[in-house]
């Protein structure tokens, strides 16, 4: 930045060494122009010293930051040890099977789904991810796939639509 404003210096110094004429357009032209450029430089210099600033407060924000980190974070190798291994004892339960799978009677796809569902008080109807066919209602509590080929009773046969 200082190399900017002594080329400027140097420039408004060979302006004002010139024999030229106060009065012509071009002599005030040349000055204007060195004073924009001189304000230039001097606004570029405050921008450069701003900069710095915000670097510095920056890092200073940075460095409380990994302190605090330091602090809330400390000793969580510990924690994390045990959290995954309660995360591996859940990975292991639905390892066992708590899912259950029925045949979709329209695409015959296999869907799989939570066994909590049957558990579940509430109606709860799982469907086809494919075709979007009802493939197990809870009925109440009470658990009840349609078997494989057999329509809901009442209901029109849509098949061929």
């Amino acid at each position: 930045m200082k190399d900017v404003r002594k080329k400027v210096a140097y420039l408004k110094g060979l302006v004002d060494g010139m024999d030229l004429n106060p009065e012509s357009k071009e002599t005030r032209l040349l000055k204007e122009i060195v004073d924009v450029l001189e304000q230039m430089a001097e606004a570029l210099h405050d921008l450069h010293e701003d900069y710095e600033e915000l670097e510095d407060y920056l890092e200073s924000i940075d460095e409380d930051l990994y302190d605090l980190e330091d602090e809330v974070y400390d000793g969580e190798d510990e924690y994390e040890d045990e959290y995954e291994d309660e995360d591996d004892e859940e990975d292991e339960d639905d390892e066992e099977g708590d899912y259950i799978e029925v045949e979709c009677p329209k695409c015959h796809e296999i869907v799989c789904f939570d066994a909590d569902v049957l558990d579940d008080e509430d109606v709860v109807e799982v469907t086809c991810p494919n075709c979007e066919t009802v493939v197990f209602i809870n009925e109440e509590g009470e658990a009840s796939a349609k078997p494989k080929g057999e329509k809901e009773k009442n209901s029109p046969d849509t098949d061929d639509i």
